[in-house]
């Protein structure tokens, strides 16, 4: 967060249609999904290693037989073109958007990496440039003057100008071992939305995506060789006529916190914060601690939600103590248990307080009534009852108390109807303070 949970990563249950409507949860094929902007530049290693292609936003999941569920949404269609299908890997393919770069994250799990005749495991996908017309891309495990390898491709008639894509093989996975015990792959590759013609960033962009699962294929063996098995998804239709969007611009950050404020008011601490929108967002847990460092939980606000409309929260901390500082932040929690924090509130010391003997509540009682005051610092206490005529009934408190608010239960049970009197004597060590205050007994 700008004053924001680093809040890209806060976000589930959000499907933007094409007319930016909220939907609340994951489905299958999905007619639109948004992109959200990286909040830093991306490396185009092919690694995924930015914190922004972790961040829990919506995203396709590639797996025959897969469940839509969360921030994750389900082609479809599929089709097993060598069968038995065994591998049965989960491909994710994620969407980022850096000015007028469109990325596209790809992350299998695939046991076995390698490419059946020209098809390889990776992604191909037709998107339609400014005029309408379809432009290729790719990346997939390819061969290179016999050298095994990830391969990008497009048809643009600028191929350097239009993108760029990079694989990786994840450690333990070699390209063409059909040994089942890969440990999977994944992938970066842009598009230039220039290059397709967009003068601005587009309000959506339209497409089609496949992915390839071959597996069992080496270099050298015919391409239906004994163990070799290949299933593919597409995410619109396999090579065009049915297309799917991306929503590019005016997508709302997930959980936006745009303020987290406090004061200290009295003996307690005012928090308040509000929020731009909320996607899955259960609410948040308020911690408190004393040194920055060790944090403890003091309560839970409920969140609203899905909304795109500003929301406005507050908590109080009741009975802090004079002389301490105090530190708060917020842990934000979706539905799925996804969370996040806030940054730390740093509020310094709070200030010491006056004595004080509150009035007993409530007044009038029967037959018991709450009585309430204040320490600024550690002091001797005798906290006592008479009638009016200064005849003692009940001492209720005589002893050592620590700073802070301090309150204690005094039962009538035995006494009539009446006026009575409380008094406090509080000796500090250095001076003595003295005060009264009436209540009433109603039988």
């Amino acid at each position: 967060m700008k004053t924001s949970f680093s809040f890209l990563f806060l976000f589930s249950f959000l499907l933007l249609s094409p007319n930016n409507s909220v939907k609340a949860q994951a489905t299958t094929d999905p007619a639109s999904l948004p992109v959200f902007t990286a909040t830093n530049a991306i490396t185009l290693d092919g690694r995924l290693l930015e914190v922004d292609w972790a961040t829990n936003v919506p995203r396709m999941m590639f797996k025959v037989g897969g469940t839509p569920s969360g921030n994750i949404y389900t082609p479809t269609s599929f089709v097993i073109v060598k069968q038995p299908y065994r591998d049965t890997s989960t491909c994710y393919v994620r969407f980022l958007r850096r000015d007028t770069l469109l990325y596209f994250g790809l992350d299998s799990d695939d046991k076995q990496v390698c490419r059946f005749d020209w098809e390889g495991d990776g992604l191909f996908m037709k998107i339609k440039n400014s005029q309408g017309n379809d432009i290729e891309y790719k990346i997939y495990v390819g061969v290179v003057n016999n050298v095994p390898q990830f391969v990008y491709e497009t048809n643009h008639s600028n191929p350097s100008l239009a993108g760029a894509g990079v694989g990786y093989a994840k450690p333990g996975t070699t390209i063409y071992d059909s040994t089942n015990t890969d440990n999977g792959y994944s992938a970066e590759m842009y598009i230039n939305l220039k290059a397709l013609g967009f003068t601005t960033v587009p309000d959506t962009v339209t497409l089609m995506i496949n992915i390839f699962d071959p597996d069992n294929y080496s270099l050298g063996v015919p391409p239906w060789g004994p163990n070799g098995n290949f299933a593919k998804q597409w995410w619109g239709s396999e090579w065009g006529g049915t297309y799917r969007k991306l929503a590019l611009r005016n997508v709302p950050v997930p959980v936006e916190l745009t303020s987290f404020t406090g004061s200290y008011r009295d003996n307690n601490v005012a928090l308040q914060w509000s929020t731009a929108t909320e996607t899955n967002n259960r609410g948040f847990e308020i911690q408190r601690s004393n040194d920055g460092e060790n944090f403890s939980v003091i309560g839970f606000v409920n969140g609203r939600g899905t909304t795109v409309e500003p929301q406005n929260y507050s908590f109080v901390d009741r009975n802090i103590s004079p002389a301490m500082s105090y530190y708060y932040r917020l842990k934000q929690i979706d539905f799925d248990g996804t969370f996040s924090y806030s940054d730390v509130l740093n509020l310094g010391e709070a200030p010491a307080m006056d004595y004080e003997l509150y009035q007993n509540y409530p007044n009038p009682f029967n037959p018991s009534t709450r009585i309430s005051f204040a320490l600024p610092k550690d002091s001797n206490v005798e906290l006592t009852v008479s009638d009016l005529l200064g005849q003692a009934i009940s001492t209720l408190l005589n002893g050592r108390m620590s700073a802070g608010k301090h309150s204690l239960e005094f039962d009538a049970s035995g006494l009539s109807s009446g006026v009575y009197v409380y008094t406090i004597k509080i000796n500090d060590g250095s001076s003595t303070k003295v005060e009264s205050k009436k209540m009433t007994l109603i039988r």
